[in-house]
């Protein structure tokens, strides 16, 4: 099966804009692990939205504005959580 215009983009930008893309992640939500998983999922949506859409100008600002919205949903979430759920002391 050959890839689509798009699916050979996102490959390229991919290989591009990774690194970045963590380092971005990492320094926000301080944790590269998360920042790594968090890129994956920029990239994943990417591969359902550019080949309808059309792959952006700048594919390497919406890949970052992705996965930084993703990552604030998640902090917030987690805030959230804290919250309603205070975590007993041991002891």
């Amino acid at each position: 099966m050959a890839a689509t215009e798009p699916h050979r983009a996102i490959e390229a930008i991919f290989r591009i804009e990774r690194a970045r893309l963590i380092a971005r992640l990492a320094r926000m939500v301080r944790d590269v692990g998360l920042a790594e998983e968090l890129a994956q999922d920029a990239f994943v949506t990417a591969l359902s939205e550019w080949p309808r859409a059309g792959v952006p100008a700048n594919p390497g600002a919406w890949l970052t504005a992705t996965a930084k919205r993703r990552a604030i949903d998640l902090l917030r979430r987690d805030r959230m959580l804290a919250r309603k759920h205070p975590v007993a002391p041991h002891g």
